[in-house]
């Protein structure tokens, strides 16, 4: 089993490190759909007790980013579309909301953060490294819930959107599309900038709405990862 172990953060409790390690494995597709993970293997990989992956896997379970199955044990849950649906649906919907604030008053801050951000997403593209590529982009729509005070918001997405981040990340493995994907996040910016909240929630639109393209040729390429 590979699991990529990262920097724990000086306020985390263990339980939380475990969580966080584990699913950005999981969104990452370093651990993937259908495979099959252990209490006593994460334990030793991570070097701490069975209690808090055991509240870990818990915390997976209620999000479906793990299944547990009586005398066969815990495994990947499969991507469902149904749920990368429900995802897309939500993230619009709010997200076109938030842009239409964001057009209106944007903290200037956050707008600097955001066009440091961009260049580090070309950068990233051009390296081809898409781990931090991918990363990048969720702060990049982070920063825009930031930037008109609905962090809170941002943060209870956050429950809903493993199917759909799980695409996101098989769709930077199979690097589609990465180029329109940073135009438009440029053309987001531009919209803030010049308070054209119309052209914003066009471009969070179509941004959003890529995922009902890309899915489909995702299916036929890695149908091994998908919910039957």
């Amino acid at each position: 089993m590979k699991i990529e172990l990262l920097e724990k953060k000086s306020y985390e409790t263990i339980k939380n490190y475990t969580y966080r390690v584990l699913r950005s494995n999981i969104i990452d597709l370093n651990l993937k759909p259908g495979e099959s993970i252990s209490e006593n293997e994460i334990a030793n990989n991570l070097n701490v007790s069975r209690t808090p992956v055991r509240e870990a896997f818990s915390l997976l379970v209620s999000e479906q980013l793990l299944e547990i199955y009586p005398q066969k044990g815990t495994q990947v849950s499969y991507i469902d579309l149904k749920r990368v649906e429900d995802a897309r649906f939500m993230r619009l919907k709010l997200e076109q909301a938030v842009i239409e604030l964001a057009c209106k008053d944007f903290q200037e801050s956050y707008l600097f953060d955001l066009e440091s951000n961009i260049n580090q997403q070309q950068f990233c593209v051009l390296k081809k490294n898409y781990t931090a590529a991918f990363n990048l982009d969720n702060s990049f729509h982070e920063l825009i819930f930031k930037g008109c005070k609905k962090e809170r918001i941002f943060n209870a997405i956050h429950f809903m959107n493993g199917d759909f981040d799980r695409i996101r990340a098989l769709n930077l493995i199979s690097s589609m599309n990465m180029d329109l994907v940073v135009a438009q996040h440029k053309g987001i910016i531009d919209a803030i900038k010049a308070k054209d909240s119309e052209l914003g929630i066009r471009i969070v639109g179509e941004h959003l709405s890529k995922v009902n393209d890309d899915k489909m040729i995702l299916l036929r390429e890695y149908p091994e990862y998908f919910k039957e």
